[in-house]
């Protein structure tokens, strides 16, 4: 209420609503008669505090998700339209909480006090806002970081068939951005509770839920819940990036949130195509996977990584939805049903995974001590089937054998036990000068799980240099070659390093 000047009369603001009839309703999907100037996205009050979203129209008819309990709702009963899109709360105060896809905690804690409200369906940013990708994202998964480098900003997907470890490897790379300050975000789309519970249980046992924050729909939650928790996440992402952050998104998984977009589609009324799925599955995920990338200054300055995770069947990757995403990324991971069988850990398949971006950000240091691991390691695979084959190798076929042997010696990795780049370079710089091919399986393992704590009683100070240089410099190579060689002088792998 306001008052114009010289007059103590109050003038009122005229607020138009827009009213329709509920005339049918079918689970979540909510058709109204009326609301003739409404907008896709746009908020309905349908009344008895359950809202909806605007999903589609027909010729007579809007199509509402209603975001409550739809068994309140009856027909013939007065809805409202309200002229604004739907918006979930977002802040600072959302970090080290779980919260549902409508941005409320559902952790037992404390109420949560935001900084504002953003809407949830947005347009992805455009060219102009955007930065080249040029930090280097660490997973701390030594295959990843080795041989499939992944940028800040860049959309990495993770696929592979269930029981796999697609969902290791992506709370791998959560773990760690300790102390990196880099905000995460992982959203379970359709898991089940005990999976969530697990999950949580290892960011909070970890320490990580410090810097994370949790956005949940699971397998009990409305489909309408589940197809939006995706957006809100993304949403949640936005909002630290415009303030300059850094952000990783974890989506577990892309294609329970294609089911739930099925099963809405169906519900209203939209004819399958492929596998059932409606025609625009392809648009509504690529609207969400077009939001990540790096910003520059003007527009916050942060960036926005997406690990999308997707379930293949039998390893088929031109399976629909596993073909959608790949297309709409920037590489991927592929985890292996055999390579799992084998006991390779974790079970990811060189050969059918890369990084389209990632290796212009991976650390120099890096790039030069592995610029022949990925062919040493395919011609040791394509050595290892021929030899199973025949009786007898030759003397170069033995070589080829032993190093890769020592290429997975180093490559392998328990769960959750991410690896910090000087670790890793120390691993690369013995594998490059072959001081691994000539020790025993039991001796190569000693050597991995060794090594760096030998060199952070030796020199701490090399350790950091590597931390912070990054660079192949003369100083950190004759102080790598001088570890290495201590290591072994002092009995370390049980011989001592031919140089």
């Amino acid at each position: 209420m306001s008052t114009s000047p010289g007059s103590k009369i109050p003038l009122f603001k005229v607020r138009v609503q827009e009213k329709g009839t509920i005339r049918d309703i079918k689970e979540v999907i909510v058709r109204v008669e009326g609301l003739p100037t409404c907008l896709y996205g746009q908020i309905v009050d349908l009344g008895d505090g359950v809202n909806g979203i605007i999903m589609g129209y027909d010729t007579e008819d809007v199509l509402i998700l209603a975001m409550g309990d739809s068994s309140r709702l009856r027909l013939g009963k007065e809805v409202l339209g309200v002229s604004e899109p739907f918006r979930i709360p977002v802040g600072d105060a959302y970090v080290g909480r779980m919260v549902t896809a409508m941005g409320e905690p559902c952790d037992h804690g404390k109420e949560l006090v935001p900084t504002l409200r953003l809407p949830v369906f947005r347009d992805s940013p455009p060219i102009t806002h955007r930065a080249p990708l040029e930090g280097f994202l660490e997973t701390g998964t030594k295959i990843v970081d080795m041989l499939i480098p992944i940028a800040k900003g860049q959309r990495e997907l993770i696929l592979g068939d269930r029981v796999t470890g697609k969902t290791v490897v992506a709370l791998d790379a959560i773990l760690n951005q300790q102390g990196r300050d880099v905000t995460c975000i992982y959203c379970a789309i359709g898991k089940s509770v005990s999976n969530l519970e697990k999950t949580v249980a290892t960011l909070q046992d970890k320490g990580a839920l410090d810097f994370s924050v949790v956005v949940v729909a699971t397998d009990n939650s409305p489909v309408g819940e589940q197809y939006i928790v995706p957006f809100t996440a993304a949403t949640l992402a936005e909002f630290f990036a415009a303030k300059g952050r850094d952000v990783l998104v974890v989506f577990d998984d892309l294609t329970k949130h294609a089911w739930a977009y099925r099963q809405l589609s169906l519900l209203l009324g939209r004819p399958p195509g492929r596998e059932a799925y409606p025609g625009d599955v392809f648009y509504v995920q690529t609207q969400l996977m077009e939001r990540a990338g790096r910003f520059n200054e003007d527009h916050g300055g942060g960036s926005i990584t997406f690990l999308g995770i997707a379930e293949t069947l039998q390893g088929d990757l031109t399976g629909y939805i596993p073909s959608n995403l790949a297309s709409m990324c920037d590489g991927q991971i592929f985890m292996s049903s055999s390579v799992y069988a084998e006991g390779f850990r974790p079970a990811i398949d060189v050969s059918l995974s890369l990084s389209i971006v990632g290796g212009r950000a991976q650390p120099m240091i890096l790039k030069k001590l592995g610029r022949d691991l990925r062919s040493d390691y395919a011609r040791y695979k394509e050595v290892l089937s021929l030899s199973r084959l025949s009786a007898a190798v030759s003397d170069e076929a033995d070589r080829t054998v032993r190093k890769g042997q020592s290429i997975e010696a180093i490559l392998q990795q328990g769960q959750h036990q991410p690896v910090s780049l000087a670790e890793q370079v120390l691993l690369m710089y013995a594998l490059s000068h072959n001081l691994l091919a000539s020790l025993s399986d039991e001796q190569r393992r000693a050597f991995c799980r060794e090594i760096y704590g030998f060199a952070r009683g030796r020199s701490r100070e090399l350790l950091e240099e590597i931390e912070r240089v990054r660079e192949p410099t003369d100083r950190i190579m004759e102080g790598l070659a001088a570890i290495v060689a201590a290591y072994f002088s002092a009995g370390g792998g049980g011989q001592e390093a031919d140089n």
